[in-house]
This record gives structure tokens, C-alpha cells and sequence, in this order.
């Protein structure tokens, strides 16, 4: 089995599908890899690529799918907007997403010392309730909800 952070290094630089330039490598979860590119008209993105060895497993592959569909049916502006889908290459289904900038809730905690004030927890709870609410208003349900994926 191919090692996926190896993997994921080795394609910082790459070009994806002729278009979009792997710049940097964000970050490496349990099924895609997630990196900042550019397009070749300059833009922008995020792009995170499922694991090959996830890839050839049909149900995974169509789920990792289903749920940049389903990102864009929340509609709210506190969830990111899945702008692309693709299959690089290798094989492996990629999302194009709007980059972010900033930090996500995990490391402004670990910047502040491992605790946030009570004003700023409300403030994010505030409004990740109000994108969850837009998701289940639209049937969807967030299955990962956690400082890591909240930005």
C-alpha cells in the first residue's frame, strides 16, 4: 500500500489534470489529502484528493463525492462552496473548494494557549449553529463536526 503521506508530499508542485498547480499541502485526514492550487487563469482554490486506495472502493469513492454535492446545497456563507469535481490521473475523485484563509478553531485555540474565552467559544458556537441549521434545513448532516474542520 502506497504511503499517503509520501504520496501527498510528492504531488506539492504537480500539475492536476492541466489546470490546477498543487502549491502547498494543507493538511492529510483518514480519506483525502488537501491542498492550496492555483488555476491556470490565477485563482485561488483548495483541492482535496481522496486517497488512492480509497478510490478503487466504489462506495467510498461515490460518498466522497456525494458530500461536495451536498456542501453546495447548504447555501450558506459559512459553509465552503465546492466549485469543481474532477478524477486526476491516478484515478483518485478531487473537489475543487474555495480556499480559506485564516485558522481553523483548533489551531486558535493551540495559538491562545490551548483555551478560548467564554466570548469567543459563544461566537463560534453561534454561528456553527446557524451553518448546521442551514444544513439540516437542506437534509444534510454534518458527520465530522469538530475544532479541526470548523474555520
Amino acid at each position: 500500500m502506497v504511503d499517503v503521506d509520501e504520496l501527498a508530499n510528492t504531488r506539492v508542485g504537480q500539475i492536476l489534470n492541466g489546470k490546477w498547480r498543487l502549491d502547498t499541502l494543507l493538511g492529510i485526514g483518514g480519506m483525502a489529502a488537501v491542498y492550496a492550487a492555483t488555476h491556470r487563469n490565477g485563482r485561488l482554490v483548495a483541492v482535496k484528493i481522496l486517497h488512492p486506495h480509497l478510490a478503487d472502493i466504489a462506495a467510498i469513492r461515490e460518498r466522497f463525492q456525494r458530500e461536495g454535492y451536498a456542501a453546495n446545497r447548504v447555501r450558506h456563507p459559512g459553509a465552503v462552496v465546492v466549485l469543481d469535481d474532477d478524477v486526476s490521473s491516478e484515478g483518485s475523485p478531487f473537489l475543487v473548494m474555495e480556499l480559506l484563509i485564516g485558522e481553523t478553531l483548533d489551531e486558535r485555540a493551540r495559538r491562545k494557549g490551548g483555551t478560548l474565552d467564554s466570548r469567543d467559544v459563544l461566537s463560534v458556537i453561534d454561528k456553527t449553529l446557524d451553518v448546521l441549521t442551514a444544513a439540516h434545513d437542506n437534509g444534510i448532516i454534518h458527520r465530522d463536526l469538530k475544532p479541526e474542520n470548523i474555520f
